[in-house]
């Protein structure tokens, strides 16, 4: 069999096209005119799906890479109160720690977040500098429900807030200056729908001032990107045919509409999430804390999640994920970043059933492709 594999996974995703041919074009000189206007409409049109009218700076890097750069810059002598609710909360405090910071790490059973009036208690008492927390954590698929609510309780008590929005940036609910975050990292290759290897910082006037005169790093010295910004350039050499991919993604997603975008994930989850349930598979995470833009899920009784995952990537060409860390084994992660077509949520939802059912699961699947249809009018 030969073609390409549906990506159902954390990111990247699959990328139309439209989008990948503009990866194609020339290169150009990235000090010249030509950079300089593909550069401000990027920074523009970032600005609009973020809600933000803050600098952004663009990098050249994962969106790991944005988040060092968020350490960096803001972690050295703070004290710093990290939310963590999963393997990329963790790395965010080690980055912290890393870069000298004091860090108190707030945590939850896996597949729940801490509620909020224990962060806010840790928060009165710890007296950090720094509130960090990733918005959406890919790795068991929870999603910090209350962010709008904590990033306005941390900036009440002075502190600067951090957010990780790397799986959330298109894909969720997320105004940057309302909520009050200081400094936000995002990437290219999740619900943006371009290639990897871009990421993007937004900072408040707040987090601008804060900057270290001298960073402890060169690459992810922000205040040299924000300098090089305002002659519409970077400091290093760009990656130009990615950012050429990237406007045209962002021109697709402000021509369908942010609002209409972001919705259509949460619909889209909300839907998947009953059809998944339809077969037998149940939720990871608790409800209120679930991802709407990766779902978790444990396979049903009997059924192993790496055969399950293993048999859609070889027989249905469908990838989807496993877990990371103490969940490697145990879980099934289906990632719906970016426009997913309604043939292709019927697709991943047939295969998986029809796999059940070479297990010996009795299998509901005609409820559960029913779910599915009522995406039909809402997509």
């Amino acid at each position: 069999m030969s073609g390409k594999k549906k990506l159902f996974i954390p990111g990247p995703v699959d990328v139309d096209e439209e989008v990948l041919l503009e990866s194609a074009k020339p290169l150009i000189n990235h000090r010249g005119k030509e950079f300089h206007e593909l550069f401000e409409d990027i920074k523009r049109e970032l600005k609009e799906v973020l809600s933000a009218k803050n600098e952004v700076v663009v990098l050249t890097a994962s969106g790991t890479g944005a988040v060092e750069a968020l350490a960096a810059n803001f972690a050295p002598g703070r004290r710093a109160l990290v939310v963590n609710a999963g393997e990329f909360g963790s790395r965010l405090a080690e980055t912290l720690k890393v870069y000298g910071a004091e860090v108190l790490e707030v945590t939850a059973e896996l597949g729940s977040a801490p509620d909020l009036e224990t962060v806010i208690s840790k928060m009165d008492a710890f007296k950090p500098e720094v509130v960090a927390f990733v918005y959406n954590d890919t790795s068991p698929g929870v999603r910090l429900s209350y962010a709008r609510e904590l990033s306005r309780e941390a900036k009440s008590r002075g502190a600067l807030v951090l957010v990780d929005a790397v799986s959330a940036v298109g894909g969720d609910e997320l105004q940057v200056d309302a909520w009050g975050i200081d400094a936000l990292a995002g990437a290219s290759q999740k619900c943006l729908e371009a290639p990897p290897g871009l990421s993007f910082v937004v900072l408040s006037e707040e987090a601008r001032e804060k900057l270290p005169k001298e960073a402890k790093s060169v690459y992810f010295d922000l205040r040299r990107y924000l300098e090089y910004s305002a002659r519409s350039e970077t400091p290093f050499t760009p990656a130009v045919t990615l950012l050429y991919a990237l406007k045209r993604s962002l021109e697709r997603i402000l021509a369908f509409g942010v609002e209409r975008w972001i919705s259509m994930h949460a619909v889209r989850a909300a839907v998947l999430y009953r059809a998944f349930q339809a077969l037998g598979f149940a939720p990871f995470v608790k409800e209120d804390y679930r991802s709407r833009t990766v779902l978790s899920f444990t396979a049903p009784a009997g059924v192993s999640a790496v055969e399950l995952r293993r048999a859609l990537s070889e027989k249905y060409w469908i990838e989807v994920a496993g877990g990371l860390g103490k969940l490697r084994e145990k879980v099934v992660r289906v990632g719906l970043m970016g426009y997913v077509p309604l043939r292709d949520l019927v697709a991943l939802v047939a295969a998986a059933g029809l796999e059940l059912k070479e297990h010996g699961v009795e299998v509901d699947l005609d409820r559960a492709l029913g779910e599915l249809s009522k995406l039909a009018s809402r997509l």
